[in-house]
């Protein structure tokens, strides 16, 4: 159930059910994917899963913590205190509505980000303000059993292109070649784009629409049992 689009006796009715916040980013995607792909990947997915199980499904978090890609064009990164405390503020104004069940759903899987968002849950576990809590990005759903082609695929690759070939492929461009970032191992670098140009980590050339529908029946059924495990 979209809470964007419920009236206030509605929410009331309906507000001891789990929810879940989506989270993204608005971050490059190659010259071949749009900004929002993380967060329509992840929004469409919790739609799904909250058709499922019936819980609520809160409005995506459109920014988030994008380290690697911030000198690309287009990407608008925030600071990782920030989604600290921005997940925290939106999840107790939900615990003041007595919702007390969240799966922090994110499709954007950069290593700061999630760790904000695990930290801004395991405080709120510590801290008893929240009865269950699960935090999950969209690449942790990801297992051998999906059939990805592409070894290492992680960004703007097989998998996300073929999302959304499926989910908006209006949205989707001429497809590039297969390309990987080459950051020097260990060392901190200032000038990122240099070592990532292209934005791509995978092989976007492998996608296509029916392995778009599969991948994403595939992570449903996943997300799915991490909501119902939130449930119990």
């Amino acid at each position: 159930m979209y809470i964007e689009a419920i009236s206030m006796l509605e929410f009331e009715q309906e507000r001891g059910r789990v929810v879940i916040i989506p989270f993204g980013s608005i971050e490059e995607h190659g010259p071949h994917l749009p900004l929002a792909t993380d967060t329509t990947t992840a929004y469409e997915l919790a739609i799904a899963a909250g058709e499922k199980t019936k819980a609520l499904v809160a409005p995506p978090v459109y920014y988030g913590v994008c380290r690697s890609t911030k000198e690309h064009p287009g990407t608008i990164t925030i600071s990782a205190s920030v989604l600290r405390r921005l997940a925290k503020d939106i999840i107790k104004g939900f615990v003041r509505q007595r919702c007390q069940r969240f799966v922090l759903f994110s499709g954007h899987a950069g290593t700061i980000h999630m760790a904000a968002l695990k930290e801004a849950g395991e405080d709120l576990v510590e801290e008893n303000v929240v009865k269950r809590i699960a935090v999950v990005s969209i690449l942790d759903l990801v297992d051998k059993d999906l059939k990805l082609e592409t070894e290492n695929d992680s960004h703007a690759g097989e998998l996300e292109t073929s999302l959304m070939l499926y989910l908006r492929p209006q949205w989707v461009k001429e497809f590039p070649k297969e390309d990987y970032p080459y950051f020097p191992k260990f060392l901190l670098v200032k000038e990122k784009r240099k070592y990532w140009p292209t934005g791509i980590w995978g092989n976007p050339q492998a996608a296509s629409r029916e392995k778009g529908e599969r991948f994403f029946h595939y992570l449903l059924g996943k997300l799915i049992k991490v909501v119902e495990m939130v449930k119990e």
